[in-house]
């Protein structure tokens, strides 16, 4: 008798953990709408990331006498355009998420100390 009640005892637990598991809601679609979203933030984090990396390296090559002053400012204003949209859009994505959006200065300052702080790291391991 004490078996058996131990047994019902059991499957109700595992029905009550399971079920959400087999639960035909919305949840796959809440899901992969969440995923859609992390993904397009992350892959906007990373093109932010590498045009950093180009206006580092542009920055470099004009120090180093590569690149002429009239080709560098062209650049690297370009750079810093395509910085802020990328910024603009994350400020976007974490709105939809109900994220707090960081409140930068001013974008062109928050890409400016973004930089400068990956310089420091860079000189400090280097």
């Amino acid at each position: 008798m004490i078996i058996a009640a131990f047994i019902l005892i059991a499957a109700g637990i595992l029905l009550f953990i399971f079920t959400p598991l087999f639960d035909p809601r919305d949840d796959a679609k809440t899901i992969n709408q969440i995923s859609r979203r992390e993904a397009r933030r992350r892959e906007l984090i990373e093109q932010r990331d590498m045009v950093y990396e180009a206006i580092r390296e542009l920055d470099f090559d004009h120090r180093m006498g590569k690149v002429e002053e009239d080709d560098y400012r062209q650049t690297r204003a370009r750079y810093t355009a395509q910085a802020v949209e990328l910024i603009k859009s994350l400020d976007k994505a974490a709105e939809r998420t109900d994220r707090p959006a960081p409140k930068p200065q001013g974008i062109s300052d928050q890409i400016e100390k973004e930089i400068a702080a990956i310089r420091r790291t860079r000189r400090k391991s280097g």
